[in-house]
């Protein structure tokens, strides 16, 4: 009778782990389809004529998503570099001459599209690649998109620990990479960390490439997904709010807003 009794309980507990399993790996995170509408309007405040009060607005509410997704620390890590950055692209105007002149563009451009940066590198930190797979394939995504963007999902995060293990290597070797290394020998120091991991990157891209296609990512069949995908009350604000940015641009744009 006992373990009769045992056996039902014995059972339920597959039912329940499933559960209890995506509650504990759970975290807060948004939707990938709200992160790449959000993607997709940042790089229009990014290339689209605009006020430097709307890209710190855009700064902001991307520090805002990291922080409500768990990643503080990386905030404030993007935000103290924005801050440099803003602040070098300041001077340069301040005092122009043809020293500065030549790095004006350089940081204008690259302040125009930190936002971009700082929000995708927080989509790949916390979307899993299946959780984008599904999520495309529900957008009904050409299955060459899906692909393209699951692998570069992966690749991302992969191209860094590359780089780490050249600079690894490279200390081993008695070549530190630090700014003082780069400043006495740049071509040595390119050819150490450059060559290498461009050669890498090729490989890994081709192992990615692989593995997502044995893992059935071209498959036509419909894909189902470990974690529940849904729209929450936090997509629908962070889209509004970035939404709104967007708004502000298209209005100073057309000259509505000064």
């Amino acid at each position: 009778e006992g373990a009769a009794a045992g056996a039902p309980a014995a059972s339920a507990a597959p039912a329940c782990a499933a559960p209890r399993a995506r509650r504990a790996g759970a975290r807060r995170r948004l939707d990938p389809r709200t992160s790449l509408a959000v993607l997709l309007m940042l790089n229009l405040i990014a290339f689209a004529p605009t006020k430097p009060w709307t890209e710190v607005a855009a700064v902001a509410l991307c520090a805002a998503t990291m922080i409500w997704c768990g990643r503080a620390s990386a905030a404030l890590r993007w935000l103290a570099a924005y801050a440099a950055v803003f602040g070098a692209s300041m001077a340069v105007a301040a005092f122009p001459n043809e020293v500065t002149a030549s790095f004006a563009a350089m940081i204008v451009v690259f302040r125009r599209v930190f936002c971009v940066g700082m929000f995708a590198s927080n989509m790949i930190a916390t979307t899993r690649v299946g959780e984008m797979a599904s999520a495309l394939q529900r957008a009904h995504v050409p299955r060459g998109g899906v692909v393209a963007l699951c692998v570069a999902l992966r690749f991302f995060p992969t191209m860094g620990k590359e780089f780490s293990s050249v600079a690894e290597a490279m200390k081993v070797r008695g070549m530190a990479l630090s700014p003082a290394t780069v400043l006495r020998h740049p071509a040595l120091t390119a050819e150490n960390l450059m060559v290498p991991v461009m050669s890498r990157l090729a490989i890994v891209a081709d192992e990615l490439s692989n593995a997502a296609i044995v893992r059935g990512i071209d498959s036509a069949a419909a894909r189902t997904s470990y974690y529940e995908l849904r729209f929450g009350p936090a997509d629908a604000l962070f889209a509004a709010l970035f939404g709104a940015v967007v708004a502000c641009v298209a209005l100073i744009k057309l000259g509505v807003i000064a």
